[in-house]
This record gives structure tokens, C-alpha cells and sequence, in this order.
């Protein structure tokens, strides 16, 4: 890979923020479709640019398969291989709400599925 290649990845422009943005928003829109029980999809950043995503119902249940991917590459990268995405590479999670909840199911939700402790 080129030097001008890894300070891009390194140092992403606002234009491949953008990029990455609306291609997680076409996953989390195809992961919905895929999921009538849905009331939104859990996203999982990690470190290495994959991405790790799931819909979950109203009862902080899974409404999908966990889907991983990367922007642009044929598959996740070696490292997600071989540890399936371990939670200590985490960069980044949230849940992409896609129906209104109440405040108190949404974080029953978010304590069950990502638990109460922020990502550091």
C-alpha cells in the first residue's frame, strides 16, 4: 500500500467520512428491510475500519444475523477474521433508532445489547 494511501486512511478527508456515513446508512437500511421485527440496528466501529452490524427488536433481542463488512474490500480484514471482531478493538457503538421508542425502552435496550459502560 503507498504512503499517500495509508495517510489517507489514517487521516480521513471529510469527504470519506461522508462516504463511509452513507454507505453504513445503506447497510443499516438493507439490515431493517431485512427485519419487519426491527426498531433499530446496532453498529460496532472497530479500529480496523470493519464494521459490525445487527437489528434488534423491542425486546433488545437480535432481529438479524450480525453482519460484518468493510468499506470497500472484498471481506473484513485478517485481524476480524481471526477474532471475529473482539470487543477490545472497539472504536465506536450505538444503536441506529429506526421507530420511536420511549426513553425507558431505549435504554433497557442499550444496557442489554451494549450494556451501561462507554467505549474508551
Amino acid at each position: 500500500m503507498s504512503l499517500k494511501r495509508k495517510m489517507q486512511r489514517q487521516n480521513p478527508t471529510k469527504e470519506d467520512r461522508q462516504i463511509t456515513i452513507k454507505n453504513e446508512m445503506a447497510m443499516i437500511a438493507g439490515i431493517i428491510e431485512g427485519s419487519p421485527d426491527a426498531v433499530g440496528v446496532v453498529v460496532v466501529r472497530m479500529e480496523c475500519g470493519c464494521r459490525k452490524m445487527a437489528a434488534v427488536d423491542d425486546k433488545g433481542e437480535a432481529a438479524s444475523k450480525v453482519i460484518m463488512y468493510r468499506d470497500q474490500a472484498e471481506s473484513i480484514c485478517d485481524q476480524c477474521k481471526a477474532d471475529n471482531g473482539a470487543f477490545i478493538r472497539v472504536k465506536e457503538q450505538f444503536i441506529h433508532w429506526e421507530k420511536e421508542l420511549d426513553d425507558a425502552t431505549k435504554e433497557m435496550i442499550h444496557a442489554k445489547v451494549i450494556g451501561s459502560q462507554p467505549v474508551h
